[in-house]
C-alpha cells in the first residue's frame, strides 16, 4: 500500500474521528511548543540580559530545559488517550478496509498514520505560534524571555520528531489489539506483573533514602557527575516501580473493594479495576510523574529555607549580620511549582479524554445498566470510583518518593553548623591592640550548632497531594456530561 494511499484512508472518517485528530493536534501543538522553548533556552549564550534569573546564570539553564523536556511526559500521555478517542468508530472504518483485502498490519498502519498527521498539523501551528509569540512578546532589554536569540537549525528536526513519535505512540497503544475483517477487536490480555514493580519501588526508594551513605563508601560528592547519575536512576527505578505496579495495585484494590463493598457504585468500579486493570495505570502515569516532580521541587525548597534561617540564627548569636535575603531561588521554586501544575493539568486532561472514552465505548453496557433500574447517580460515582481508588495511593506513593528524593540530596542532616573564630570588641574610645591583647577580653572559638526546622514540608507535600487527587477528579467529573447520553435505551442498538 503506497504512502498516499495510507494517509488518505488515515484521514478519512466522521466526526468522531475529527474530534480525535483535532485533540491529537493539540497534542502535537503543545509538544512543539516545549520542544522549541527548550531549544531556545540552549541557545542563550553568556549570562544574556533578562530578567529571569533561571535564564541569567548558565549553571541553571540545563535545569530549565530538563524541565521543560519533563512537561512533554503529561503530553505524551494526552496524546496516547486521545489515540483511543472514537475507537469504536474507528475500527468499524478499519474492519471495511480489512474486508476490502487490507492486513492487519495495514490497518495497524493506517490508524498510526491517522495520529501522525494530526501531530504534523498540530507542529505546523506550533511553529506559527512560536515565531508570533516572539514578535508579539519581544520587549527591549532586559527581557523576560530569550527572544533575541533563535535555536540551532537542528531545531528543525522537530518538524520530523513530534509527528513521528505520535505515530509511535499510536503504534504502542494499539499493539495489543488485532482487528478482524468483521470489525472484532482481538485484544490480547496480559496479567500484570506482582513481584518485579514493587521490588522496583523499594529499591528505588530504598536507594535515594541510603545514597549518601553510598556516596561516601564510594569516596564521592555531588559535584561529581556520576553521583547525580546515580541518584537520577534511583529516582527513575523508583518511578517505574510505581507506573509498571499501578496495574497490579489496581487490581488488588479491586479485588478487596469488590468482595467488600457496601454500595452498588463501589462494587461496580471494584469490578471494573479487577477487569481491566492496565486501564487505570495507563492514564495515571503523567499525574504521578509531575507529582513526584512536584513534592521533589517542595523538599528542595523547604531545605533551603530551613537552611537560610539555621544562617539568621548564627548571626543572630555572633552578633551579625547575614544580608538581605536573596529572593533568587523562591523565584526559581515558584516557577517550578507552576510548571508542575500546568503539568497536572495537562495529565488531568488527559485522563478526561480517557474518561469520555470509557463512557462512549461501554455505553451498550451501562445503557443495558441503566434499563435494569440501576440510577444515572450510581454510574457515575462508580466511574468516580473507578479512577480515584487507585490514584489516591498512587499520589501518596509518588508524594513520599519525591520527598525521599529531596532530603537523600540536600537533607541529610537536621543540623546546621557554623565555625565561629575567636573575636574582640573593645569599647568605645579604647585603644583596640591594647584591649584585645588582654586574653580575657577575647571570645574563644567554638561551633555553634542550630537545629532546623521545617526540613520535611508536610503542609507543602499534602496540599500538592490533595490538590493533584481534586484537580484530577473535578477535571474526570467534567466527562460524565457526556453519561446521560450514554445511557439512552437507544444504545442497546450499538455494537460495544
Amino acid at each position: 500500500m503506497r504512502p498516499e494511499v495510507v494517509l488518505r484512508l488515515a484521514v478519512s472518517g466522521g466526526r468522531l474521528d475529527g474530534l480525535r485528530i483535532g485533540l491529537t493536534a493539540f497534542g502535537g501543538l503543545l509538544a512543539t511548543l516545549l520542544l522549541l522553548a527548550a531549544a531556545t533556552v540552549q541557545a542563550v549564550s553568556g549570562t544574556g540580559d533578562y530578567t529571569n534569573g533561571l535564564l541569567v546564570e548558565p549553571g541553571l539553564r540545563p535545569g530549565v530545559i530538563l524541565a521543560l523536556m519533563l512537561l512533554g511526559l503529561p503530553v505524551l500521555s494526552f496524546v496516547g488517550q486521545c489515540v483511543r478517542v472514537g475507537a469504536p468508530a474507528r475500527d468499524k472504518r478499519l474492519a471495511d478496509f480489512r474486508m476490502a483485502g487490507a492486513t492487519p498490519g495495514q490497518a495497524q498502519k493506517i490508524a498510526a498514520a491517522e495520529t501522525g498527521a494530526a501531530a504534523a498539523v498540530g507542529t505546523v501551528v506550533g511553529f506559527s505560534v512560536y515565531f508570533i509569540g516572539r514578535a508579539v512578546l519581544d520587549r527591549p532589554a532586559p527581557r523576560l524571555l530569550p527572544t533575541d536569540v533563535l535555536p540551532s537549525w537542528w531545531v528543525l528536526l522537530v518538524a520530523v520528531v513530534v509527528p513521528v513519535g505520535g505515530a509511535l505512540v499510536a503504534a504502542l497503544a494499539l499493539r495489543r489489539s488485532t482487528m478482524s475483517a468483521f470489525g472484532v477487536v482481538r485484544n490480547r490480555p496480559s496479567r500484570p506483573p506482582r513481584l518485579l514493580p514493587a521490588l522496583l519501588f523499594v529499591g528505588g526508594t530504598a536507594g535515594l533514602a541510603g545514597i549518601g551513605l553510598i556516596l561516601r563508601v564510594l569516596g564521592g560528592d555531588w559535584g561529581k557527575w556520576w553521583a547525580m547519575l546515580i541518584e537520577v536512576g534511583f529516582l527513575f527505578v523508583a518511578l517505574a516501580g510505581l507506573v509498571t505496579g499501578g496495574a497490579s495495585l489496581s487490581a488488588a484494590i479491586g479485588r478487596r473493594v469488590a468482595s467488600r463493598a457496601s454500595s452498588p457504585a463501589l462494587l461496580l468500579a471494584g469490578r471494573r479495576l479487577v477487569a481491566d486493570p492496565w486501564a487505570a495505570s495507563r492514564t495515571l502515569v503523567a499525574v504521578l510523574a509531575a507529582v513526584l516532580v512536584g513534592a521533589g521541587a517542595l523538599g528542595i525548597r523547604a531545605v533551603f529555607a530551613a537552611d537560610w534561617a539555621g544562617q539568621v540564627e548564627v548571626a543572630r548569636q555572633l552578633g551579625t549580620t547575614t544580608g538581605p535575603h536573596d529572593p533568587f531561588y523562591d523565584r526559581a521554586f515558584a516557577l517550578t511549582q507552576l510548571a508542575v501544575w500546568i503539568a497536572i493539568v495537562v495529565a488531568a486532561g488527559g485522563l478526561l479524554v480517557a474518561t469520555i472514552e470509557q463512557v462512549v465505548e461501554r455505553r451498550r453496557t451501562l445503557a443495558a445498566l441503566s434499563a435494569q433500574g440501576t440510577p444515572a447517580g450510581v454510574l457515575a460515582r462508580a466511574l468516580l470510583w473507578q479512577t480515584a481508588l487507585p490514584l489516591v495511593p498512587g499520589v501518596v506513593l509518588a508524594t513520599i518518593v519525591g520527598g525521599v528524593a529531596a532530603r537523600a540530596v540536600y537533607g541529610q542532616s537536621g543540623t546546621f553548623e557554623e565555625e565561629a573564630g575567636r573575636s574582640c570588641v573593645p569599647p568605645s574610645g579604647a585603644n583596640v591592640q591594647t584591649w584585645c591583647d588582654e586574653s580575657s577580653h577575647w571570645t574563644p572559638s567554638r561551633t555553634i550548632t542550630i537545629e532546623l526546622h521545617g526540613l520535611v514540608p508536610w503542609g507543602g507535600l499534602t496540599l500538592l497531594a490533595v490538590g493533584a487527587i481534586a484537580t484530577t477528579l473535578l477535571v474526570c467529573g467534567l466527562g460524565l456530561l457526556v453519561l446521560r447520553r450514554a445511557i439512552a435505551v437507544g444504545e442497546l442498538r450499538t455494537a460495544s
